[in-house]
């Protein structure tokens, strides 16, 4: 992720991140309007095989989001160690931007289970999964503890680079 100053790095993974959960947000809403005002025919109408849908889907959002979270901060100790603070950045941006594409795909699996099931479970998963996100959300302390900044560096991250100027 390339960008000339610190409040332009949170200025575009903000902006990314707005963008990539706006998809799964539209696909909810209109699938849940959908299913409200609409009753169609549903793609799986076996309450054994939506059973099994729930958990499916629910073990490997929870799988993915764990082993997301626990690779990204992994790499962070790495990323950590480098010199520079437009290099931390840099590596740690391209880092947060993956982690909310994949968080973004496991959002995504919760309206597809609402439409595919009409189970209001698949709802309560997407509350949840988009909670999640949002507690992920890189905010400019969040990621100064992950690159274990100190001193100037941590200032002009908390700031987003008005401390010095």
């Amino acid at each position: 992720m390339k960008f000339n100053s610190v409040k332009e790095f949170f200025y575009r993974l903000n902006n990314t991140g707005y963008q990539l959960m706006m998809v799964p947000l539209i696909l909810f809403i209109y699938f849940y309007a959908q299913s409200y005002f609409y009753n169609g025919q549903l793609w799986i109408e076996s309450e054994v095989i939506v059973t099994y849908l729930i958990f499916g889907i629910g073990v490997i959002a929870l799988v993915i989001l764990t082993t997301v979270y626990i690779h990204t901060e992994r790499k962070a100790k790495s990323v950590a160690t480098l010199v520079g603070l437009g290099i931390k950045l840099e590596k740690v941006g391209s880092l947060l931007l993956r982690k909310m594409v994949w968080q973004f795909v496991v959002v995504t699996l919760m309206p597809l289970g609402l439409v595919a099931t009409g189970n209001q479970i698949f709802s309560i998963f997407f509350g949840l999964t988009l909670a999640w996100y949002f507690i992920q959300w890189p905010t400019p302390e969040k990621v100064s503890n992950l690159l274990h900044l100190r001193g100037d560096e941590k200032e002009m991250v908390i700031s987003r680079g008005d401390a010095f100027k």
